[in-house]
């Protein structure tokens, strides 16, 4: 009798907090029908420093370096440095060979992420002194960024209105199977249902471990994020202070996901014990900064509920409802009683339809996700089906794997990158082009990437403006050169 009050208790609780959530689904309407925001030009060019921590990473980690080089952005105002930790590969010798200052981490109990940018920049500070940069990229070796990558975060940096902006997370091995395109799928509705509906209704959005740009102002005194999951700790430390993270979508940068279900276990249940713990080290400081006077209130209420762990407290709830029954039923009926109590046709036509709405519920979440973000899906359209069809296993497996990590010691562990995709490869060869010093392009045009709906940000039609640049390639170049200007000018 008092277990049954218990369970009907919680069960109001996690009733309650569904309701507190509902907004979300006003995001995910937001996300599908509007449109970021982008950014307006500007001739200010900040001086950026890149921070990449990689382990063993020589397969994949000079393509990164060299979608560096090739950005859009003026060479001399960005400074690669690299946290080479605990390698005994060539990642160390690839990267000083490409130009990169390179600083070797020999650390194998200490083998984290969170430490590695705290070894980082503590070297970073020393040498080159808290102002070097105004900003602060923070990389994965296996990322490869868009050319005009870094003008566009410079463009979202230069309004001043954040202390970190996030960029567009894309997947650069999404059509290889199940798993890869579960991860692409997943992140692809982050930007649907949070980033971009968050930057929409100005608000806060969260840091996805990759791909984000910090203000220098915020690493003056280091890093002292380093649980598992150092990105939502960080989250969480900025919001909760009043900090703002904003959100580029033309700021695309490509992330190599998981293909093996081994690495999905390793992976999922450090993501589920690292978020658990930052939600308990820092849930409070969000509840406090709701009633802060120089915070932004609804971004704490909105990490809050981001961050609460409802799929894992659902879960327990059931098994321990569960549990309390199956014992009463034993101590009455004895295993007869058992049988006849769960064994039955009902019971597992129940846990099918229950089982079966689940299922149609992600397969309908990931079918608006792929139409919302399908011009930056690289997938042949049959496997994009498939692929949509068999999405929900990636949330099915979360609540198992959530209530696994609470009782085994969890460790950062290396996930192997093997995809050799270099950026020339997605975006192709001639969306590559080189700038000088001064970042002025050599036709004297500055490249300008047209948003959905064929305007540009100048507010020229994109056909006018190709016209534009096809009379400028044709003036500038020579009659053997007409036929690749006039390419150019279509892409």
């Amino acid at each position: 009798m008092i277990l049954d009050t218990i369970f009907t208790v919680l069960q109001y609780i996690l009733t309650g907090i569904t309701v507190l959530t509902l907004y979300k689904f006003v995001y995910m309407v937001i996300g599908f029908f509007w449109k970021a925001r982008t950014y307006a030009e500007t001739q200010n060019r900040h001086k950026f420093a890149v921070i990449i921590c990689a382990r063993n990473e020589e397969k994949v980690i000079g393509n990164l370096l060299d979608s560096i080089a090739e950005q859009n952005y003026p060479k001399e105002l960005v400074t690669v440095f690299v946290v080479a930790d605990n390698c005994d590969d060539d990642t160390a010798r690839i990267c000083r060979e490409k130009g990169a200052v390179v600083y070797e981490r020999h650390d194998p109990k200490r083998a984290r992420k969170g430490w590695a940018l705290e070894f980082g920049l503590e070297n970073i500070l020393r040498d080159y002194g808290p102002d070097y940069a105004e900003g602060f990229f923070v990389f994965d070796a296996d990322n490869l960024l868009h050319p005009d990558y870094m003008q566009e975060m410079n463009k979202a940096f230069d309004t001043g209105e954040y202390d970190v902006v996030c960029g567009y997370r894309n997947t650069k091995n999404f059509s290889t199977n199940l798993i890869s395109s579960g991860y692409g799928i997943h992140f692809y509705r982050s930007s649907f249902a949070y980033h971009r509906p968050r930057q929409i209704v100005h608000s806060s959005t969260h840091i996805a471990g990759t791909g984000y740009l910090v203000k220098s102002q915020w690493l003056k005194d280091g890093w002292h994020w380093t649980c598992l999951t150092e990105d939502t700790q960080f989250t969480y430390e900025v919001i909760s202070r009043g900090g703002k993270i904003g959100y580029c979508e033309n700021a695309e940068f490509y992330d190599e996901q998981p293909t093996r279900f081994k690495t999905v276990l390793k992976q999922r249940i450090r993501w589920a014990k690292g978020r658990l713990y930052a939600f308990f080290a820092y849930g409070y400081k969000l509840v406090a900064g709701i009633f802060r006077k120089k915070t932004n209130k609804w971004s704490c209420y909105d990490m809050i509920f981001y961050g609460f762990p409802y799929g894992l407290c659902s879960g327990l709830l059931a098994i321990a409802t569960f549990l309390a029954s199956f014992i009463g039923v034993a101590a009455v009926s004895g295993w007869q009683g058992i049988v006849e109590q769960y064994v039955t046709l009902s019971v597992l036509k129940t846990l099918g339809i229950a089982l079966g709405l689940y299922w149609l519920q992600g397969v309908l979440t990931a079918f608006f996700v792929v139409v919302r973000e399908r011009k930056k899906i690289h997938c042949p359209k049959g496997k994009l089906v498939f692929y949509v069809l068999f999405f929900p296993w990636f949330d099915l497996v979360d609540v198992p794997l959530s209530i696994a990590s609470l009782f085994m010691h969890v460790t950062w562990r290396r996930i192997e990158h093997d995809d050799t995709t270099k950026v020339e490869d997605i975006v192709g060869p001639r969306s590559l082009r080189d700038v000088p010093e001064n970042g002025v392009l050599e036709d004297g045009i500055s490249e300008e990437r047209v948003p959905e709906g064929g305007v540009s940000e100048s507010g020229a039609p994109e056909e006018e403006r190709e016209k534009e640049c096809a009379a400028t390639q044709s003036d500038a170049e020579e009659g053997g050169k007409e036929e690749e200007g006039s390419a150019d000018a279509q892409r």
